[in-house]
């Protein structure tokens, strides 16, 4: 029998599903090779890129991926597969497609693809109405019954081979991040204006949150269900710097932060990118004052 009971879409999204009690760290790292020091295995991402980490033979923890996707009928079947031969080998993963208002075949290819499968490891939540990827990433975590909570971008812009260290250093911290600057600058597959767009993000992040990461939105990130808890319950942004709000609130919280290197996909790579570099900007600059004025005003108690 499977380990994640099937819930309907019209499950109460509450988190009284999540668990809220916590083992200490050394009752977490049991039976998982923590990550100290220098890295002892190493992996090789669907990219071909070598990748050094700590991995467990086999992660004993529970861990429930969130994947937003919006109108991605041309890559959701070959984003399925990835994610089913994935299953079988992490019979310990779930995965919650949330389906951000599609108006597309999306929904369809998912709905179909999961009858299909007859697995219990692959669920797919779906609304009418686009909330934008900070929500539909907050919605697939309200449903997550794990131990560990991470989402990853529905398009495979970092391939699920990311995910075995991700979770392995989550045995250490409570929240970890996925980092595109600890990438080699040759392998980083970001386009100028991606690049650019990323630097005066994270400059003004810096400037006016105080956060000291390099790279804030890379769409690779996981939590301990605790972490999860308390974050996503006071998350107030849903759009483009929702990533950033997070970091913001765990780091208020006194929660640990870690970043692992996050390989861009060479087909994500080549997408067209919809950065408008001046008014996007705007978009971060009065997000990231309203992560502050929240901050300020009490809204994150």
């Amino acid at each position: 029998m499977s380990r994640f009971p099937r819930k309907s879409l019209s499950s109460r999204l509450k988190w009284g599903q999540v668990r809220r009690d916590r083992e200490s760290p050394s009752q977490r790292r049991e039976g998982v090779l923590a990550f100290a020091g220098e890295p002892a295995a190493t992996v090789e991402l669907a990219e071909g890129v070598p990748y050094s980490a700590a991995i467990a033979p086999q992660q004993l923890d529970r861990a429930a991926i969130i994947m937003p996707v919006y109108n991605e009928q041309a890559c959701i079947g070959s984003t399925f597969d990835a994610v089913m031969a994935y299953c079988q080998s992490h019979p310990n993963f779930q995965f919650i497609f949330v389906n951000d208002g599609s108006s597309d075949r999306t929904q369809q290819i998912l709905e179909q693809r999961i009858a299909d499968s007859q697995t219990e490891q692959i669920q797919l939540r779906s609304y009418c109405d686009r909330g934008g990827k900070g929500h539909a990433v907050k919605m697939g975590v309200y449903l997550a019954n794990t131990d560990y909570v991470c989402f990853l971008d529905g398009d495979l812009a970092y391939s699920l081979d990311h995910l075995d260290w991700l979770t392995a250093k989550l045995a250490q911290y409570d929240v970890v991040i996925g980092c595109r600057s600890l990438v080699p600058e040759g392998n980083q597959g970001l386009r100028l204006s991606r690049k650019i767009a990323g630097k005066v993000f994270n400059s003004l992040s810096k400037q006016i949150l105080n956060l000291p990461y390099v790279d804030m939105q890379a769409g690779l990130k996981g939590f301990s269900s605790k972490a999860a808890k308390e974050i996503f319950d006071r998350q107030e942004l849903i759009g483009f710097s929702f990533d950033v709000e997070l970091i913001y609130l765990a780091k208020k919280l006194g929660y640990s932060i870690a970043e692992i290197p996050a390989y861009v996909s060479n087909s994500h790579a080549t997408k067209i990118s919809k950065v408008d570099l001046l008014a996007d900007s705007i978009k971060m600059l009065r997000d990231l004052f309203k992560i502050r004025w929240n901050d300020w005003t009490g809204r994150y108690e």
